[in-house]
């Protein structure tokens, strides 16, 4: 893998876990590998597309846990695979 789209996955991977020194890190990396600012600009818009499924559906899941109703099984058509919508 070329290092400009490694340096671009972390910045995704940084993003979507929150972790600001790894943000700070590969941004710079990212930027030296020949990144251009709408590159960083996509891979963050992706990270928070991920990001913003994965608290959408645990704040779901935890309202239908305290409220008793059963929690069905996640699987296939959820974030970024088949039907994705994000």
């Amino acid at each position: 893998m070329e290092p400009k789209t490694k340096e671009l996955l972390a910045i995704a991977a940084s993003v979507a876990s929150g972790c600001v020194a790894c943000l700070e890190t590969h941004m710079s990396l990212a930027r030296q590998a020949g990144a251009e600012s709408r590159d960083i600009q996509m891979a963050v818009n992706i990270a928070r597309a991920v990001r913003l499924q994965a608290v959408t559906t645990i704040d779901d899941l935890a309202t239908q846990w305290a409220h008793g109703d059963p929690i069905a099984v996640i699987a296939g058509n959820t974030a970024c695979g088949p039907g994705c919508h994000c």
